[in-house]
């Protein structure tokens, strides 16, 4: 997966060149490699530029950058919440999960 720099030191100007120019969208998809791995450096920025800061995403904001992606590349989304975390996992990228029933 291949990371800009813009993308992690000035995400709010990466994020803003996606909206204005959705090509990119394109660009982010292919170059990441595949869907799981483009919503996961989507998902990375904006928690990146949140008022509390994270460079980790939860499941449910990769599910939300993988839909906004698939609507701007023309894409039918088939991969579930589950396979995006688990391929993201796959390539060493840690998401955070929600917590289960059992566990309260």
């Amino acid at each position: 997966m291949r990371v800009t720099t813009d993308e992690i030191e000035r995400p709010t100007e990466w994020l803003r060149r996606l909206a204005e120019n959705r090509v990119l969208y394109r660009q982010l998809l292919d170059g990441a490699g595949g869907l799981a791995l483009a919503a996961y450096r989507l998902a990375r920025a904006r928690c990146r530029i949140q008022s509390v800061p994270s460079p980790i995403p939860t499941a449910a904001e990769l599910r939300v950058a993988a839909e906004e992606i698939a609507r701007h590349v023309g894409m039918r989304l088939t991969l579930s919440a589950r396979q995006l975390v688990l391929d993201c996992e796959h390539a060493g990228l840690p998401v955070i999960l929600p917590m289960s029933a059992s566990a309260a």
